[in-house]
């Protein structure tokens, strides 16, 4: 199993390769989450010619750890940026994609190393600090391929315990990426469930308005795990299209009712 030295021990991370890529994609899960729940956009992205990495966070997959747990997200972008520093022996353009607590991690990677990077993609990303929610709220995701993953995920864990140390970790996070990626001259993408309970997506077009090179879409019925809820293909589609035009290639004809690569 392919490991690397990391801010706090050694951490797993996944490589979904094609023939000839075009470009490279640095691809950060959410909190919860491992990179064996993002197969299927590893295998969209794949279709287009898109090499795809990814860690899985400490305290998170086959990385393991105190279930949930880590020191703050710099730790995660310490470890993000090893596995990133593997992907320039390759000498292609990298493109950072990152879903919630990966958004986060991927913004602050690309300020700490904004050279490696041609461009950013941010779905549901909390730079906001934890929301007032009801219980009724809480619907991440429709998508019955991706809650019947997380139900019988071996690698699974109760996140309830993690969360506090979670947003104690965000908020800060969160504050520094809104102070600072406006200054970053770098395409920016944010992408959001019209349901987001963690990242409105009139929040994200207010902070896309003050980005450079920012652009915000709203999925339209999406929830806050977006690139695995129901509309995954429209956003595969917007993901594929940005990191490509983020490169320098012609956004490719993508069809969003193709299934995945093997």
């Amino acid at each position: 199993m392919p490991f690397l030295d990391g801010e706090r021990g050694r951490f797993y991370y996944r490589h979904w390769d094609v023939e000839a890529p075009r470009a490279q994609v640095l691809l950060l899960h959410g909190f919860g989450e491992h990179t064996g729940h993002y197969h299927r956009l590893a295998g969209q992205l794949n279709a287009v010619g898109l090499d795809v990495w990814g860690p899985d966070h400490i305290g998170h997959g086959h990385t393991g750890g105190s279930s949930g747990m880590f020191g703050s997200v710099g730790d995660l972008v310490s470890n993000a940026a090893v596995l990133l520093d593997a992907m320039a022996a390759r000498r292609l353009p990298v493109v950072i994609v990152g879903h919630s607590l990966g958004a986060v991690t991927g913004a602050m990677l690309a300020l700490e190393k904004p050279a490696s990077a041609k461009g950013l993609v941010m779905t549901g990303a909390p730079l906001w600090g934890l929301p007032e929610l009801g219980q009724q709220d809480l619907v991440m995701s429709a998508d019955e391929a991706y809650l019947d993953a997380l139900a019988n995920d071996p690698l699974g864990f109760d996140t309830a315990p993690a969360e506090p140390n979670l947003w104690r970790a965000l908020e800060p996070a969160g504050y520094d990426v809104r102070r600072a990626l406006p200054a970053l001259d770098m395409p920016v993408l944010l992408i959001n469930g019209e349901h987001d309970v963690f990242a409105s997506p009139a929040k994200a077009a207010e902070f896309a308005a003050q980005l450079r090179r920012g652009r915000s879409m709203s999925i339209r019925g999406g929830h806050h795990d977006i690139p695995n809820d129901v509309p995954h293909r429209r956003v595969a589609a917007l993901i594929a299209d940005a990191c490509l035009d983020a490169v320098g290639e012609k956004p490719a004809e993508f069809d969003e009712n193709a299934a995945p690569a093997p």
